[in-house]
């Protein structure tokens, strides 16, 4: 399977996960929530990681640069749940981050969608 296809599954994967996790977390009370949301999100960071890492190994050159924002912006969104692991959640600023980050990521999907293939022969 080429690495922009697998990719883009995978981010949308991560896409799949991340929204199950904010609604599982959204459906407890905040000092009830358990394992599943961070368990949920976890595996989407995975998603997310083997995407960066195959977009940046296997792509051609746009596509390589892909996958490096890709791995940059899962790097700061890892750093931010790291950080807010014991506060229950992010402050407004590092929530911002948080919202910028999967931003940066929908747009490298969507990149992967509409980016035109390249011919073979």
């Amino acid at each position: 399977m080429e690495p922009r296809r697998l990719a883009l599954y995978a981010l949308l994967a991560f896409v799949v996960l991340t929204g199950a996790s904010i609604v599982v977390s959204g459906s407890r009370s905040g000092a009830d929530q358990g394992a599943e949301p961070w368990l949920l999100q976890v595996v989407g960071y995975l998603f997310a990681l083997a995407a960066g890492v195959r977009l940046a190994a296997h792509g051609r050159d746009g596509e390589r640069w892909t996958g490096f924002v890709v791995l940059g912006a899962l790097v700061v969104l890892v750093l931010v749940d790291a950080v807010t692991w014991d506060d229950g959640g992010a402050n407004i600023g590092l929530g911002l981050l948080r919202v910028v980050c999967l931003a940066v990521l929908a747009g490298a999907a969507l990149q992967l969608v509409t980016r035109p293939r390249p011919v073979r022969r």
